[in-house]
């Protein structure tokens, strides 16, 4: 194995730590609309090969599984969608609006994702203040697919957005340049 991949690994390893620490701390604090538990993620499909962003993912809804219960493992599909899309958008690059328009995709397709897993565990809810949009479109005669799917949507546009908008600045960063042209991919 070259020692590019073992770094690479490494990393991943580290994004899927940092997806956990930032998921758990900002659940705990309890920020309405933020959640910060794919930016390793992000950062690892922005940066590498799309394997190396999927296998994150998938590292990360395990070991969440694991630690929490196993009612976070189909949200698994949801952050492989958010490696693929950004792995993407990254392929020239990943400047500022770049990322706001990968932010935005990822919140698009995450939800049509997300929506599905949502109406079959949890009737279409979720566990944040969206459940009242959700009611609200479902008491308006929306069906309940339709409801979860904009509640996903509500819940994921700032966090997706701004993990986006982070991992970019990161990137610009002359550290973490420095440390990925050692790297490559």
């Amino acid at each position: 194995m070259k020692t590019s991949s073992i770094k690479i690994f490494a990393l991943c390893a580290i994004a899927v730590c940092v997806n956990i620490v930032l998921g758990t701390f900002i659940a705990y604090i309890r920020i309405p609309f933020l959640y910060l538990d794919v930016i390793g993620t992000i950062f690892i499909a922005a940066n590498f090969k799309m394997p190396y962003g999927i296998m994150t993912a998938i590292c990360t809804s395990l070991l969440i599984s694991i630690v929490s219960g196993p009612l976070f493992l189909p949200f698994v599909f949801v952050s492989i969608a958010i490696a693929i899309v950004t792995n993407l958008m990254a392929r020239n690059g990943f400047g500022y609006k770049k990322a706001l328009l990968t932010g935005l995709l990822v919140t698009l397709i995450g939800s049509l994702v997300s929506a599905p897993i949502r109406l079959i565990m949890f009737g279409g809810l979720s566990n944040s203040i969206t459940n009242f949009l959700i009611l609200s479109l479902k008491a308006s005669g929306q069906k309940m697919i339709t409801a979860a799917y904009w509640g996903a949507f509500a819940d994921s546009i700032v966090d997706k957005t701004l993990s986006c908008l982070l991992v970019a600045w990161l990137m610009q960063l002359p550290l973490f340049q420095k440390h990925l042209q050692t790297i490559g991919n």
